[in-house]
């Protein structure tokens, strides 16, 4: 049973960070359009930053999926915060 209700949190927990996710997605991939589009004249350390972001745009896009298709690594984030609600509503 409490392995069951561990990965029925960890899914939620998911279904949560993706929520939030596409959000914040939504509004940074406008924010490196407007960048690209006006072709800014980037310094190296605000140019590496906007790769970076990119790149953590395109791990988010990948991992926005059923928590059932994410790998394993993946999973086990989303139950540590749902090991603490456990813990939580446990005490």
């Amino acid at each position: 049973m409490k392995d069951d209700a561990l990965e029925k949190l960890a899914e939620a927990e998911h279904v949560q960070w993706c929520e939030w996710a596409d959000v914040v997605s939504h509004e940074l991939s406008s924010l490196l359009e407007i960048i690209e589009r006006h072709e800014c004249d980037l310094s190296d350390e605000e140019h590496l930053l906007f790769l970076k972001v990119k790149d953590r745009l395109d791990r988010w896009d990948r991992l926005m999926v059923p928590y059932s298709d994410l790998p394993e690594d993946e999973k086990e984030k989303d139950r540590v915060y749902a090991r603490k609600i456990l813990d939580t509503v446990n005490d």
